[in-house]
């Protein structure tokens, strides 16, 4: 049996020979604090520069603009957001990115996980925002901040009022 990822950049989500897929529950430390609107984020985790964002934080970085089902967002990409961090990959291991998550959470406890290898340039480049406005004004009741994943078709994975970007290795 062999798991391909379609449209991966150099395969290196291909698992051929497969003997065994489980299934785990993922883990974050990050509280959410019964909804409502969001102010600031955390980027935390399995990184080398921890950082807490507001808006105007946000609005320092390099902006991208996603249109995504009619609506034009404005954000910075979480690829370069999170990678700028300095993610803590061990270099003799190969493709170790691929063992990594971000854990995205909202204010109201939703929560949402994408593989860090869905994100790489190197792998699935997918084009994925933390948003700051929408058809160029505020979120509203999204709060300050979104997660945008412009190839999700059915926005399940959208996560409103972001209080939480953690980064995890996943268990060997």
């Amino acid at each position: 049996m062999r798991v391909t990822a379609p449209g991966d950049v150099k395969g290196g989500r291909y698992v051929s020979n497969l003997v065994k897929l489980e299934v785990h529950t993922a883990t974050s430390t990050v509280a959410a604090s019964g909804g409502g609107a969001s102010t600031q984020f955390q980027l935390l985790g399995a990184i080398t520069h921890p950082a807490t964002f507001d808006l105007a934080a946000l609005q320092t970085l390099p902006a991208v603009t996603r249109t995504v089902g009619g609506s034009i967002y404005t954000g910075v990409s979480l690829w370069n957001l999170i990678n700028a961090s300095g993610i803590q990959t061990n270099a003799s291991v190969k493709n170790d990115l691929l063992g990594f998550y971000v854990v995205a959470t909202g204010t109201d406890g939703y929560r949402v996980v994408i593989s860090l290898g869905e994100l790489s340039p190197d792998f699935g480049n997918q084009p994925d925002i933390v948003a700051f406005a929408v058809n160029g004004a505020s979120l509203g009741t999204n709060g300050f901040a979104r997660l945008v994943i412009p190839n999700d078709g059915k926005a399940g994975r959208y996560v409103s009022n972001l209080v939480g970007l953690e980064v995890v290795s996943a268990p060997r």
